[in-house]
Formats: C-alpha cells, sequence, structure tokens
C-alpha cells in the first residue's frame, strides 16, 4: 500500500497574512486580534474583534489543507474559520469531508512556513500545496483570456507539450513569483514588479484563481494523465523530481491509481478498480514490460507496455517489476 504520512499545513506568524478558505473563494485576513473575511473581489464580509491582550508573540495562521479550514492560535486561544464563515472556538470542530482525496509528495519534509517556501522557491515544497489548493476549489470554465499572467501559464503549458521536462520548472517559476503572493493567492499582475510580464501589458478578464486551478491541472499532468481506458504514468516528469508519490489519483469511471517513483524511474503502481472494462498503461519510453498482481496474492503475469489489461470491479492490481 502507498501512503503519504506528511500533512499540508502551511503557516505563516506574520499579521495581516491573507489566505484562501481551502475549497472557498474567500480569503481569510488575519491578525493577532482581528479576524477580516473577504470575497476574492476584497469586499469585506464579516470581522471578528478577539479578546486578546498583547504582545502575543506566538501569533500563527494556519491554512489547514486537510480539514478544510483556516485555523489561527496564539498563547491565548485557538480557533477555526470554517468553509461557511463561521469562526470557532472549539478545539476540533466538525467538519464536512473534503471530496478531493488526491496528494502528491516529492520528498520534502521542511517546516512549511510559508516566508520560507517562497524564499526556497523549491517546487519539491510548493508544488503539493498548489496542487492541493487549486483541486479543492471548483470554478466554471474559463473564458480563455490568455493575456496578461495567463500568458505566463501558457508557457507552462507550451514546455509541457513540448516534451522537454528540463524547461517546465522554469516556465512554472516564471509564473508562480509574478503572480503569487500571501500563502498562494494568485494575483492579476506581478506586484513585485520582478520582469517577468511587461507594466504595459493589458490585463486578462478572467479571474487569477483560474491560475491556481489550471496550474494545479498542469501540476497533475506532469505525473498523471487518464483519458477514457488509458492512463500515462510520469508523462512529462521534470528531472528535479527524482523520487515521490501519489495518491488517490482518480480516473473514472475505472477507479484510482496509486504510484510512487524512485530515480526518476515508475517502482509501483496500484490500481484500484471501481467497474469492470480493459485499462492500457503507458509509461516513459525506457519502460518496456511489467508485472501485474491481483490483490497482491498472485505470482502476477508479464505484460508489455501498451497491452489490455482486463479488470474487475472491486479487485486491486500491482503493477511493478518495471523493465527497461
Amino acid at each position: 500500500m502507498i501512503t503519504i504520512a506528511g500533512r499540508l499545513k502551511p503557516f505563516s506568524h506574520h499579521p495581516k497574512t491573507l489566505c484562501l478558505i481551502p475549497g472557498s473563494q474567500y480569503i481569510v485576513e488575519a491578525f493577532p486580534t482581528l479576524i477580516r473575511i473577504k470575497s476574492f473581489a476584497g469586499i469585506i464580509v464579516k470581522e471578528v474583534l478577539l479578546e486578546a491582550q498583547g504582545p502575543l508573540r506566538q501569533f500563527t495562521v494556519m491554512q489547514d489543507l486537510e480539514r478544510g479550514c483556516v485555523t489561527l492560535f496564539s498563547e491565548q486561544y485557538c480557533l477555526h474559520v470554517l468553509p461557511n464563515l463561521d469562526v470557532a472556538l472549539q478545539k476540533n470542530p466538525p467538519l464536512p469531508p473534503l471530496a478531493i482525496k488526491e496528494r502528491l509528495s516529492l520528498g520534502s519534509h521542511k517546516k512549511q512556513e510559508w516566508e520560507q517556501i517562497k524564499r526556497r522557491c523549491d517546487f519539491r515544497e510548493i508544488f503539493p500545496l498548489w496542487l492541493r489548493l487549486g483541486s479543492l476549489l471548483n470554478l466554471p470554465p474559463r473564458k480563455g483570456d490568455e493575456r496578461g499572467a495567463f500568458s505566463l501559464l501558457q508557457s507552462v503549458r507550451a514546455a509541457s507539450y513540448s516534451h522537454q521536462p528540463e524547461t517546465i520548472l522554469p516556465a512554472f517559476e516564471r509564473l508562480f513569483l509574478s503572480c503569487f503572493g500571501h500563502l498562494l493567492i494568485p494575483r492579476a499582475y506581478d506586484e513585485d514588479y520582478q520582469g517577468f510580464l511587461s507594466a504595459s501589458e493589458p490585463y486578462s478578464e478572467d479571474s487569477p484563481l483560474y491560475l491556481l486551478t489550471e496550474g494545479a491541472e498542469m501540476i497533475r499532468s506532469l505525473f498523471f494523465i487518464a483519458s477514457e481506458n488509458e492512463i500515462s504514468i510520469l508523462p512529462n516528469l521534470p528531472p528535479e523530481f527524482f523520487a515521490g508519490r501519489m495518491t488517490h489519483l482518480l480516473c473514472p469511471p475505472y477507479g484510482t491509481v496509486d504510484l510512487e517513483w524512485s530515480k526518476k524511474t515508475i517502482k509501483k503502481v496500484h490500481f484500484h478498480a471501481q467497474n469492470d472494462g480493459e485499462m492500457i498503461f503507458h509509461f516513459r519510453s525506457d519502460i518496456r514490460r511489467f508485472r501485474v498482481r491481483r490483490d497482491g496474492r498472485e505470482r502476477g503475469d508479464l505484460f508489455s507496455c501498451g497491452d489490455s489489461l482486463a479488470i474487475k470491479s472491486g479487485s486491486h492490481y500491482l503493477l511493478d517489476l518495471f523493465q527497461k
């Protein structure tokens, strides 16, 4: 069984920290004694004053991507801003389970203090957070305006589609540094004026939130692509990501996939079938054959890449022994 032990809970100690409530379009602006909730357009919808005596030296705002809330705590209080915009003072308030369970780990175990993450600009830390936050956000289809910040997103797509993995992270770096501020809140233009976008270039009319969701889709496609009854594993793996895991990857209507790789090579794939059918697995060109075992009890059979695998609902399939 492939699991990911790390938890995604980025945090900051800075007053006036901004972060999205996971799965919503509302922003929490957090101060030691004030919680301000705003729409993404900047309209204040709620303010809560906290009875606390400063200085609050342990003030922390944490975006909990596991439970789907924003947590504020100090030595004098602990509270949670919930998706329905309620502010709960209890320790573990009841929350509805998050619909999206897909997770990514790229081997980083550093503290998730946002200011340090942004300074390091290490995508082994950033991508799991970006994928999780973007996947939880449900937006209608975008108009497709590729001006301004979306031109940088288009550059990421071009790098991925060109099948030149070494160009992917540099394209993501330009997008991340110019278009994301506090705790992965997307923005329409480069407020830091780093030279990635021309100041005279017109802005897109589309919401910057699409940078978050479509960026998450691009991150997912580096490691996993599902189309009808075909699955591609690590199709555009950047060379910097030599090891990692992904779990609960959806490939409807047939099932879910967990995968693990190291030394830039796939090691294990678990497929959990939810319907009967046939699946075709594709791997990088240097993989020619692999073994398939059903429910982990059989010796298994060897398959060539591109062969069709008959699956049965409720069964679990382990793919391993990948051969070049």
